[in-house]
């Protein structure tokens, strides 16, 4: 990798995802660290990805499920991202659904990317910290708010959510990571010099610092030292 050049990194998200949220946090963090990633979301349909490789759910296993509930407050510790689980968390994983808010995420990254960060940051805040909805519209047009996403601009999002070509580049990206390898979240690929590299998982972001050839500061407690010992470097 040539000195100073961006690496691209996709990562693959959907709101309903706790592995998915807590790597996005993970990641927003370490870019302030990491120079030389390029860090681009990509929402996708989480249950979309699931049906289309037979995988299934971790909590349908209770002893998976029993030991995802520890290790998600010893990851999101460890990564420093703020987590609690909802108690409705199984009624919108397998009623409720995400698919309007990842209709709106992909309709941000085709009209607005500049808004795509602080809107999937909000809403993965609403739903795993918060304990806010992120199903209905009324409450989709609350997140953008608070992203900052204009009032005019969100009217248009919200209108888009229902067009074709919304509805089709959701299952366009959500294709393109099972083409990837994808067969759960969080998933994300880093593209290098000899062809696109997929990880799965946020226990793999040592190797993506690796493939980036950057250092691995691992607990994001203390962030903000760490910034100021790298900008002494």
């Amino acid at each position: 990798m040539a000195a100073g050049k961006k690496v691209l990194v996709e990562l693959f998200i959907d709101v309903i995802s706790p592995y998915s949220y807590i790597t996005y946090g993970a990641l927003t963090k370490y870019q302030k660290l990491w120079k030389s990633m390029d860090l681009k979301l990509r929402p996708v349909y989480l249950a979309g990805i699931m049906g289309t490789t037979g995988n299934k759910p971790p909590g349908m296993l209770p002893a998976k499920g029993r030991y995802m509930g520890k290790d998600l407050k010893k990851v999101s510790d460890y990564f420093d991202v703020p987590y609690k689980m909802p108690k409705n968390a199984t009624e919108v994983m397998f009623v409720k659904g995400t698919v309007t808010a990842q209709r709106l995420l992909t309709a941000v990254a085709q009209k607005h990317p500049e808004y795509l960060t602080p809107l999937a940051g909000e809403l993965y805040l609403r739903f795993w910290w918060k304990h806010l909805d992120v199903t209905e519209i009324p409450s989709l047009r609350e997140a953008c708010q608070v992203a900052g996403i204009s009032s005019a601009i969100t009217d248009d999002l919200i209108a888009s959510i229902k067009t074709t070509e919304v509805k089709e580049g959701l299952k366009a990206t959500t294709q393109e990571a099972v083409d990837y390898g994808a067969f759960g979240l969080p998933f994300f690929v880093v593209h290098l010099d000899d062809g696109p590299n997929a990880m799965f998982g946020s226990d793999r972001l040592f190797l993506l610092a690796h493939y980036l050839n950057e250092s691995w500061p691992g607990s994001l407690k203390d962030l903000d030292a760490k910034l100021e010992a790298k900008s002494k470097l």
